[in-house]
C-alpha cells in the first residue's frame, strides 16, 4: 500500500471505480491507503451526501467528454492540469495508447509516477510545474514533448476554483491549439441557482478544503457567459454545457437529487478550439 497526503487521501476517495473502468487506474485506486482521509472526512459528514454526487458527477462528465474528443482524436494530445493523484489520465492512457498524455501539477507528480510504475500503468508524462508561471510550464511541457502546433486536449478539472480568472484565462490561452479542445469544470454563482444544493454548499465544502490545505484563497465562480466569453478568447466555442441535472441522469439513468435543471453548482463545458 502506498501511503498518500491526508489531503490527497481525501480527493482521491471520491475517484472510485464507478468513474475509472480501465485495470490501471482500478490497481492505483486499490494499492493507496486512504485511511488518512477519515478525519477528514468526519469534518465534512454534514454535507456529504450532496458533495460526492456534484463530484461524481463531475467526474463522470469529464471523463465522458475526453473520451468523446479521444474517440474522434485518437493520438491527440492530452494536458491533464492541476488533477493531482487522481487518475484520469492513467485510466484514458491506458484506453487510448496512440495518444500523448502531460500530466501537469504543482505537487505529487514524482509520486504519481512511482505508483504509476510500480503498478505497470500506461506510459503518462508527470511533470511539476506552476500552471501560473506561463514560460516554465510551456517550457516543461515542450521539454517533455509537447508539440504547441498539434492538437491538444486540455483538461481543467477541480482547478478553476482556486486561479483568479485573468491568470487562469493566460494559461489556458497559452496551451491551446488549433483542433484542439478544452474540457472545462467550474462552478456558478448562487444567484442563478434554484433549491438545494445552491452553491454555497460548494462554497462551503471548499472553503473547509483549502482551510486544510493552508491556503486561503477567494473562490472563482463562473456563470455559463463568462465561459462562452472564454471559448472567444481561446479562439474556440462552448459545444456543449452539461448540467448536474443531466450528467446525474446521463451517469445514473434517473434524476433523484438533481431533478430541476437549475439545480447543481458544477457544471462542464466542452469547447472547441480552432
Amino acid at each position: 500500500m502506498f501511503e498518500v497526503p491526508a489531503t490527497s487521501a481525501f480527493v482521491l476517495s471520491f475517484a472510485n471505480q464507478e468513474i475509472y473502468r480501465g485495470a490501471a487506474a482500478r490497481t492505483l485506486l486499490s494499492s493507496v491507503d486512504l485511511s488518512a482521509a477519515d478525519p477528514i472526512r468526519a469534518q465534512f459528514e454534514d454535507i456529504h451526501d450532496e458533495i460526492t454526487m456534484e463530484i461524481l458527477n463531475r467526474k463522470y462528465g469529464v471523463a465522458q467528454c475526453c473520451r468523446k474528443y479521444l474517440d474522434e482524436n485518437p493520438t491527440a494530445q492530452i494536458i491533464h492540469l492541476g488533477g493531482g493523484l487522481d487518475p484520469l489520465p492513467i485510466d484514458l492512457a491506458e484506453s487510448y495508447p496512440k495518444a500523448h498524455f502531460f500530466d501537469v501539477d504543482m505537487a505529487n507528480m514524482s509520486l504519481k509516477e512511482e505508483i504509476n510504475q510500480k503498478i505497470g500503468g500506461p506510459d503518462v508524462s508527470f511533470l511539476t510545474a506552476n500552471l501560473a508561471d506561463i514560460p516554465s510550464l510551456t517550457e516543461i511541457l515542450s521539454n517533455a514533448g509537447w508539440d504547441s502546433d498539434a492538437p491538444t486536449l486540455l483538461v481543467s478539472e477541480g482547478i478553476s476554483y482556486y486561479i483568479p480568472k485573468e491568470v487562469y484565462r493566460h494559461t489556458l490561452t497559452s496551451l491551446q491549439t488549433s483542433g484542439g479542445c478544452l474540457v472545462f469544470e467550474y462552478s456558478v454563482p448562487d444567484h442563478i441557482l434554484v433549491g438545494v444544493p445552491k452553491a454555497e454548499i460548494v462554497f462551503d465544502f471548499f472553503e473547509r478544503f483549502t482551510a486544510l490545505l493552508n491556503m486561503p484563497i477567494q473562490m472563482q465562480r463562473y456563470d455559463d457567459p463568462e465561459v462562452r466569453d472564454l471559448a472567444a478568447g481561446m479562439n474556440g466555442e462552448v459545444v456543449d454545457i452539461l448540467t448536474q441535472h443531466q450528467l446525474e441522469f446521463s451517469r445514473t439513468g434517473r434524476n433523484e437529487m438533481r431533478d430541476d435543471p437549475r439545480m447543481g453548482a458544477i457544471r462542464i463545458a466542452l469547447i472547441q478550439l480552432h
